[in-house]
């Protein structure tokens, strides 16, 4: 006879295997959204380094700051929903939600560096010192998120939580 604790247990782990991709989706786009608002928090309001878009004149920064805002918070109550959805099916895996919330972080990080900045020239890191050092910096930054990510997740495709 299996425990009902046993069967809870086992009824998780099979959710979660069933589930395995809309963890790592929701955590991702938790990660995207909530490290592009922790960016813009940081580095655009506080040390004011720089701006989403630094074109012509206050209203186009605060236009593309506001739009910046909406698709950051927007990501972020997604994957929250998609979340509260995995743990009402006892399928929420918070290693692997975790682990892609990094990757999720690096890989926006990396869109920041290579799209905004390098492709369209939106804006730069920051406007003083080298801006070589700053993009290094935000780049070797998205390559640990990524990789520290990765470990999480092989570590918790070991494991079940």
């Amino acid at each position: 006879m299996v425990s009902a604790e046993r069967k809870t247990d086992l009824t998780t782990a099979r959710n979660r295997r069933v589930h395995t991709s809309r963890n790592f989706w929701a955590g991702l786009l938790f990660g995207a959204g909530m490290f592009s608002v922790l960016e813009q928090s940081i580095f655009h309001f506080f040390l004011q380094w720089h701006h989403f878009y630094e074109g012509k004149g206050p209203q186009a920064i605060l236009t593309g700051e506001g739009i910046y805002q909406v698709i950051g918070w927007t990501l972020t109550v997604l994957s929250l929903w998609i979340a509260a959805d995995l743990a009402r099916r006892k399928a929420f895996w918070p290693a692997r939600f975790s682990g892609s919330a990094l990757i999720g972080g690096g890989v926006l990080l990396l869109f920041d560096s290579l799209v905004f900045r390098l492709l369209l020239n939106l804006h730069t890191v920051r406007d003083t010192g080298d801006p070589v050092f700053y993009e290094s910096l935000w780049l070797g930054t998205a390559a640990f998120l990524f990789l520290l990510g990765w470990s999480v997740l092989r570590n918790a495709s070991k494991d079940s939580d």
